[in-house]
């Protein structure tokens, strides 16, 4: 079952006295189990700061969060995690890669031979499970690295700016694919953006973030029917939200 995630009172500063950088928070929120939840906001607002104290890779200077009521307190090994830079190894196979995942948890790859093919195929890779990552585009990589964040089925999933570095063209094909994994599998995900477009096409709740230091302006839930492709951001339901967040960053001067 997909994971609930609590915010109390959270926040972080790096460093300490005069120098000290106050980078997020507090914040209180709940991310529901199943959501998908975006962080938006403006480089250096504190989003990706915000992930890493979820997935327990950075501490909190204040307050707790919470997964399924337990406190995190230190990194979590039952998450899918992804950032926009791909964890691919060079040296393994787009297949290799995938397993390497079940590896790292004790899994047998050999075990979940399925899984990964079931993977592979709902993502377009299935002709390149032997192909090595210097072989594939740019989006063909990360969707294997979907595919590899995936692959043991964790309840809860963090994208930091995973669609950052691509064409928009890709990105809207992969948008697709993620969009797809999530409706078929429903786990927790928390998906780190400055695109508003982006935030809203995917998310079920859309966490709005001030400029640093960040603070949940607030969330806005995101009522348009799934699957959301292309068509949805004709709509004025869509634009409505999209100039409703603009509206708020450019209270801000951000935009």
């Amino acid at each position: 079952m997909a994971a609930t995630i609590e915010l109390r009172s959270l926040a972080k500063t790096f460093g300490s006295g005069p120098q000290a950088v106050h980078a997020f928070g507090p914040a209180d929120l709940t991310i529901p189990s199943g959501g998908f939840v975006s962080l938006l906001g403006p480089s250096g607002c504190g989003k990706s700061t915000l992930m890493l104290m979820i997935a327990g890779l950075l501490d909190a200077s204040r307050g707790e969060i919470l997964v399924d009521g337990k406190r995190v307190a230190g990194p979590q090994t039952d998450i899918g995690i992804m950032f926009q830079d791909n964890t691919l190894v060079p040296w393994r196979t787009v297949e290799g890669n995938v397993a390497l995942q079940l590896e790292m948890r004790g899994l047998s790859p050999g075990a979940h031979a399925g899984r990964i093919s079931e993977l592979l195929r709902s993502v377009r890779l299935e002709g390149f499970a032997g192909r090595y990552p210097h072989e594939l585009s740019g989006g063909m990589q990360q969707r294997a690295a979907f595919c590899q964040a995936l692959v043991h089925d964790p309840d809860t999933l963090l994208l930091d700016e995973p669609l950052g570095k691509l064409d928009a063209m890709t990105r809207e094909g992969i948008r697709t694919d993620l969009q797809a994994l999530w409706m078929k599998r429903r786990p927790t995900v928390v998906f780190v953006t400055h695109s508003i477009e982006e935030a809203v096409q995917l998310s079920s709740t859309v966490c709005v973030i001030t400029p640093r230091p960040g603070r949940i302006e607030c969330a806005i839930d995101i009522d348009l029917p799934w699957p959301r492709d292309l068509d949805v951001k004709s709509t004025p339901e869509f634009t409505g939200h999209v100039h409703r967040i603009q509206g708020i960053f450019r209270d801000y001067g951000v935009i």
